[in-house]
C-alpha cells in the first residue's frame, strides 16, 4: 500500500514525500486513539455532544463568550464556512489556528507590503537565476510548494537540446539539501539573515555602499557576485525567502522581485490557501492571556498539541489549568490529550470526507477509502454543532460546499460533475 500524487493534479503531477508515505504508518499505527474518553474513562459520541451541545445552548443568549477553537492550519473551504456560518450564531467565540512551523514571517512582510495577507507562488521552470535566502524549497516538507518547486528546478537542470541551465544561489543558516545542491552557498549565522537580505536589495536597487559592510571580505564578494547576476538576470531571476527567515528578510525579497521585473513572471501572488489567514503567534498570545484571565469556559483543540508545540515562554499548560473545559480531537492521547477533560479519538485523512486546497490553488475532495478502524470523528463534526443543522454529515457538508448556493459543481448536471470530481 502506498501514497502517491494524482498524475492528473495540476500542484504535485503525481509527485509524493517521505511525510505524505508516512501517513500510513499514522493510519495503522497500534497506538492510535481508539475511543472518546472523559477525564480517562471510555464515553461515547453522543454522550460528549449531549455534553457540548447543552453548553452551547447555554451560552447561546451571549453569543458564545468563553468559548474558543484552536485549531491546526485549516485549508478545508468546507471547513472555514462551517466556521463562517457558526459564528453567526456565536459572535463571541473564537477560533484561534496554530502551528509550529507557521507563515508568520510571511503574512506580516505581506501585510506590510501589500496591505494583505497574499502567498506567493514561485514559479522555477521560467526562472534562469534563483536566489535563495534560507529556503530549503528542494528538501523542506515544511516549505509551501516544495513538491512543485523541486520538480521545475530539476527540469532546467537537463541538458535536452540545450546548454543552459539555471544556477542556484543559497545563503543559509543551516545545512539544507538547497544548500547541497546550490552551484554558490554562503553560510550566514542568523543574526546575518536580514542585513545581508537588506544589503541585497539596497545592491539590486543600484544604492550599495561597501564602505561599512557589516560582513567579512568573502561574504562581501559574494554578495556583489549575487547582486550583478540578479540585474543581468531581470524577469528571469526569482528571490526566494525562508519561511523562518524573519519578516525584513521576505520584504526584501519582495522588493527585489518588484525591481528585476519578476512579478508575474517567476513570482506571482494571490489570495492564500489557507481561508482564514492571520499571525498564529500573536493570536495564540492573545489565547493565553485570555486564558490566565479566566475568560474561556470550554477550549476544544483540533489537531493540534499546543501543550507540547506552543513556545515555552508562554506556559501553556499552566494556562489550561485556568480552563473550565478542554476538549481535545486529535489521533493519539498525546501531550494535551492526557490533560484534556474530553478526548475525541480523530478520524485519520484516509477515513474520512473533507475538502483541501493545495500550494496552487487547486481544490481537491477528500474521501474515505476505508471506514473509521475505531469509529473516530473529524472536526466537521463538531463544527456543525454550531449551526442550525447540527446533525449534518461531513460528506453532506462538503458536497454542500461546491454544490449549494452556487457553488462551482452546481452549474449544469451538478450529479454528474460531482461524480466527476470524485473520480477525477
Amino acid at each position: 500500500i502506498k501514497v502517491d500524487g494524482n498524475p492528473e493534479h495540476p500542484y504535485n503531477r503525481g509527485g509524493s514525500d517521505p511525510l505524505t508515505q508516512a501517513t500510513l504508518l499514522d493510519l495503522y499505527d497500534p497506538d492510535r486513539s481508539q475511543h472518546i474518553l472523559y477525564r480517562g474513562e471510555t464515553r461515547s459520541w453522543p454522550a460528549f455532544l449531549a455534553a457540548f451541545r447543552s453548553m452551547l445552548a447555554d451560552k447561546k443568549g451571549s453569543g458564545g463568550q468563553g468559548l474558543c477553537f484552536l485549531s491546526a492550519t485549516v485549508t478545508s473551504p468546507t471547513m472555514a464556512a462551517q466556521w463562517q456560518q457558526g459564528q453567526k450564531n456565536y459572535p463571541q467565540a473564537k477560533f484561534i489556528q496554530y502551528d509550529t512551523l507557521n507563515r508568520d514571517s510571511h503574512y506580516t512582510a505581506a501585510k506590510q507590503a501589500f496591505g494583505q495577507y497574499v502567498d506567493a507562488q514561485y514559479r522555477l521552470d521560467q526562472a534562469d537565476v534563483i536566489v535563495s535566502l534560507d529556503a530549503d524549497f528542494l528538501g523542506g516538507a515544511q516549505h509551501p510548494g516544495f513538491h512543485r518547486l523541486a520538480q521545475d528546478y530539476a527540469n532546467k537542470r537537463k541538458l535536452a537540446g540545450t546548454d543552459a541551465m539555471n544556477r542556484l544561489y543559497t545563503i543559509e543558516t543551516g545545512t539544507t539539501l538547497t544548500g547541497f545542491k546550490a552551484e554558490h552557498r554562503l553560510a550566514l549565522r542568523p543574526s546575518q539573515m536580514a542585513a545581508f537580505a537588506e544589503m541585497l536589495a539596497a545592491a539590486v536597487n543600484g544604492g550599495e555602499s561597501w564602505d561599512h559592510s557589516p560582513f567579512s571580505e568573502h561574504e562581501t564578494t559574494y554578495l556583489k557576485g549575487v547582486a550583478a547576476d540578479l540585474r543581468a538576470s531581470g524577469g528571469k531571476c526569482v528571490v526566494i525567502p525562508g519561511e523562518m527567515a524573519p519578516p525584513e528578510v521576505h520584504l526584501a525579497a519582495f522588493a527585489i522581485n518588484e525591481k528585476l521585473g519578476n512579478v508575474g513572471k517567476t513570482v506571482v501572488y494571490t489570495d492564500t490557501v489557507n481561508p482564514m489567514p492571520s499571525i498564529q503567534t500573536a493570536e495564540l498570545k492573545a489565547l493565553v492571556a485570555d486564558m490566565n484571565a479566566g475568560k474561556v469556559d470550554w477550549l476544544v483543540i483540533l489537531n493540534a498539541n499546543p501543550v507540547y508545540g506552543a513556545p515555552a515562554d508562554l506556559e501553556f499548560e499552566s494556562a489550561l489549568s485556568k480552563v473550565g473545559t478542554v476538549v481535545h480531537l486529535g489521533s493519539h492521547v498525546d501531550e494535551t490529550g492526557e490533560i484534556a477533560q474530553w478526548h475525541i479519538n480523530n478520524a485519520h485523512y484516509l477515513e474520512m470526507w473533507s475538502d483541501a486546497r493545495a500550494y496552487d490553488g487547486t481544490v481537491s475532495i477528500v474521501q474515505p477509502m476505508i471506514d473509521p478502524l475505531y469509529g473516530g470523528h473529524n472536526a466537521h463534526e463538531i463544527l456543525q454543532s454550531l449551526l442550525d443543522k447540527p446533525d449534518v454529515s461531513a460528506y453532506d457538508a462538503v458536497r454542500a460546499t461546491w454544490m449549494q448556493n452556487g457553488g462551482p459543481l452546481a452549474k449544469g448536471d451538478a450529479e454528474f460533475n460531482w461524480r466527476k470530481v470524485l473520480h477525477d
